[in-house]
């Protein structure tokens, strides 16, 4: 057992390694927030537990707090594993079915760096552009209010690439008062309420966060279904991580 010892802690201090890097990597695009904090502190918490593990150990056989600590740490790692674990099946679980011809298109927000959409913004824009262009028929909401460093609403920065990819203005409504997920979704309901348009929802937003809009729309009252963006590679920790957190709330803090 002992000489396996320095391999795993080889092995451990590697892949949080390259886990560091992978949630350091959205940062050369401007993108960083909780979740990619949380990750990193993660990674750092076990490179270096792998680099003073003989340390911790022998401290721990001298010291009773030390050692509770140290399996208090290790519970914590193991459930965070575990319930990410359980949140990413989740995300992989709102495969998208597709939806009736008849549905409502609902392009949900994300941050908009001045004037320019954010990566994640861009994809889900092109995703609702093919759809909207496949279903000639399906009318539109687009959902986002103006945030922090945002120049011009969300909304309006969607309305204006859709028409601009030749999508009819007059099948393009807007939402532009929301900043959350569910102030997006209740909102555009109200707008679609308004003007006679139907509750069953095209859903457009990146996959991973895909599983929370459609429960919340559920819970709203709508039928949702999934038009999935694919989440750019070079930002997909910051945002998977920041879903893990964001589920965690929605299920454990619903209110």
């Amino acid at each position: 057992m002992k000489r396996s010892v320095p391999w795993l802690r080889a092995a451990v201090f590697l892949a949080a390694a390259a886990g560091l890097v992978w949630f350091l990597i959205p940062l050369g695009w401007n993108v960083w927030n909780a979740g990619s904090g949380a990750g990193a502190t993660v990674c750092l918490l076990l490179m270096a537990a792998a680099l003073f593990f003989g340390r911790i150990r022998a401290a721990g056989r001298k010291s009773k707090a030390v050692r509770r600590a140290a399996a208090a740490v290790f519970v914590l790692l193991c459930a965070g594993a575990v319930w990410s674990a359980a949140m990413t099946a989740c995300m992989f679980s709102a495969a998208a079915v597709s939806p009736p011809e008849n549905a409502t298109v609902v392009v949900l927000g994300s941050k908009v760096n001045g004037t320019v959409p954010s990566a994640d913004l861009r994809v889900r824009m092109e995703a609702a552009s093919a759809y909207l262009k496949a279903h000639p028929g399906a009318k539109c909401v687009a959902a986002g209010g103006q945030g922090p460093g945002e120049s011009v609403t969300e909304a309006s920065a969607i309305r204006e690439f859709l028409t601009g990819d030749g999508i009819d203005p007059a099948r393009v409504l807007t939402e532009d008062a929301s900043t959350t997920t569910e102030e997006n979704l209740r909102n555009s309901l109200r707008i679609i309420d308004a003007n006679g348009l139907n509750r069953a929802l095209a859903v457009v937003t990146d996959d991973y966060h895909e599983f929370r809009a459609c429960s919340i729309a559920r819970s709203l009252g709508a039928e949702p279904y999934a038009v999935p963006a694919k989440t750019p590679w070079y930002i997909l920790s910051a945002c998977w991580s920041r879903e893990v957190l964001a589920l965690a709330k929605y299920f454990l803090i619903p209110w």
